[in-house]
């Protein structure tokens, strides 16, 4: 018994050693309470996240009494976890989003504090570099810009940005020597549709399970963008309305309800013959796999092409066992044979916008502090410490790329008109019934032809429904900022404006209202008069 009591006794004074160690750690030098500024993440690639620790690790150096503690979640629950712990009040003090996933309008003003203001103060970490001084959204290679920076329809910026990304076409220079005795990939699509039957005449010759290309469900989407963007950029300035060398959501929402374009336009309908070449070179089944596999099936060598953004690229270049190169989608061009006629011409990379983008928790405990760190993260130091480790691209002006990731530079010499695919024309609930209904195109009965009569019969109901919520959403915001602007020309007499005027928002409201008023054939609603379409 008495062995008994000395076990528990030791039992106890391990704990509170333990405890009082914990404790301790905690707090910074001389016995100060040291701050922890939680953030979290998604970004599994291990450079990402070896980069991120990288710049924790220097900033605790700056500041002892902070510690930054970072979470990382795996992308296939993120979202469900971060809902959950938004919800119940223990979510990171900084959390990684982006608005690609939808429904940003909602969480931002209920979950996510706007730094406007912020952002339109010096970065204290730029001292001593060409942007001190500058504010600091003027740093970001897109000026804060982009939709995961600024919220066009809360007027507000929201979250600093980390880098900048460009789409390639990664390929296994092993294999494809083994295959033609080339090193280099295709220049023009007619070399790309060469390749393939090389590709395919090889696997039948050696017994081997091969593809042309590795594909997914999302790497698939990712291809959309281009193919997409790049054979409407001839049909694309019709509907260029504002002659902005862009075509933004109202522009392509509209002209879908005017008739003004659809999956049968000539260009558009080119689009998806490419894209259904790309797919019929993938391997059967692609639509139902996630990226994962796809990039495992490239690894594996049972691909010899995956289309992937230049964020995969240092994961690919630690984890491939061959020779690894890089090349853009060779779109058909003034020399097509088939296309020519309805094409412009090479397409650009066009103004390329930054991401991987970190919201401020509304209920954070240490606001101050999450603010500063980022603050840090995106000055040129703490930017170019992630640059170097995670060999992402930068999103801070002045940050040297290395020379690994300067090869994914954007490329500029071409064409480009369209910020939003015409997938994705109207809002999410649109782009994922393209991704739905995608197996159309590539199924063994599938054609353009029959992925045109779906979309002829069940778009209008999918758009129907993003544009309600744009319009719910746009009614919220412009009521909500006549209050804040009357509070403050009381309060000051004069107002902030951010360049997007609650004028110019409730306008496109009462002009969305209408187009879909007239595509359901019911009165045009008046200005004042909320619309239920």
């Amino acid at each position: 018994m008495k062995f008994k009591h000395l076990g528990y006794a030791l039992l106890g004074a391990g704990y509170v050693a333990a405890a009082v160690f914990a404790w301790n750690h905690s707090r910074g030098p001389a016995g100060r309470d040291r701050v922890t500024v939680r953030l979290c993440h998604w970004q599994l690639e291990g450079t990402v996240r070896e980069g991120l620790l990288a710049v924790a690790r220097r900033y605790e150096q700056l500041h002892p009494e902070v510690k930054v503690e970072i979470l990382v979640v795996p992308e296939t629950i993120y979202r469900q976890w971060m809902r959950t712990q938004l919800v119940g009040g223990t979510a990171p003090d900084l959390i990684e989003y982006t608005m690609y996933w939808g429904r940003i309008e909602e969480l931002a003003p209920r979950y996510f504090a706007p730094v406007t203001r912020e952002v339109a103060q010096p970065n204290p970490y730029n001292r001593g570099t060409p942007l001190a001084g500058v504010p600091w959204r003027d740093t970001f290679l897109d000026g804060m810009n982009g939709p995961d920076g600024y919220n066009t329809l809360m007027r507000e910026y929201y979250a600093p940005t980390i880098a900048m990304f460009t789409l390639r076409l990664f390929y296994n220079r092993t294999l494809l020597r083994e295959i033609t005795g080339r090193d280099e990939p295709p220049a023009t699509w007619r070399e790309f549709l060469a390749l393939r039957r090389e590709v395919e005449a090889f696997a039948r010759r050696n017994g081997r399970v091969l593809s042309t290309i590795s594909n997914s469900a999302d790497n698939s989407r990712w291809m959309a963008l281009p193919v997409m963007e790049g054979m409407g950029s001839h049909f694309s300035p019709r509907i260029d309305h504002d002659h902005t060398l862009s075509l933004s959501y109202w522009e392509l929402a509209h002209g879908l309800l005017r008739g003004e374009w659809s999956f049968r336009t000539p260009e558009i309908a080119n689009g998806l013959a490419v894209f259904r070449e790309l797919g019929l070179a993938s391997q059967p089944g692609f639509v139902q796999v996630r990226r994962d596999v796809a990039l495992l099936d490239f690894l594996r060598g049972h691909g010899l092409i995956v289309c992937a953004g230049s964020w995969d690229a240092s994961s690919l270049k630690r984890e491939a066992p061959f020779e690894v190169g890089a090349f853009r989608l060779p779109l058909p061009g003034a020399e097509d044979p088939e296309f020519a006629a309805r094409t412009l011409g090479p397409l650009s990379d066009g103004s390329v916008q930054t991401g991987t983008a970190f919201y401020l928790n509304k209920a954070s405990g240490h606001p101050e502090a999450a603010i500063d760190f980022l603050r840090f993260l995106t000055s040129v130091e703490g930017d170019q410490i992630f640059v170097n480790v995670s060999e992402w691209l930068p999103a801070i002006k002045g940050v040297r790329p290395t020379d690994f990731s300067r090869r994914f530079m954007p490329f500029y010499d071409g064409y480009y008109w369209s910020a939003n695919s015409y997938f994705h024309g109207t809002g999410v609930e649109m782009n994922m019934f393209f991704l739905q209904e995608m197996h159309r195109l590539f199924g063994p009965n599938g054609s353009v032809a029959a992925f045109q009569d779906e979309m002829d019969r069940d778009l209008p109901a999918y758009s129907g429904r993003d544009l309600r919520a744009h319009l719910r959403d746009s009614r919220q915001a412009f009521i909500g900022d006549d209050v804040s602007t009357a509070a403050r020309m009381e309060s000051t007499g004069r107002t902030d404006r951010l360049p997007a005027s609650p004028a110019l928002l409730e306008a496109r409201h009462y002009q969305t209202a209408r187009e879909v008023a007239i595509a359901a054939g019911r009165p045009q609603p008046e200005p004042g008069v909320e619309a239920h379409p």
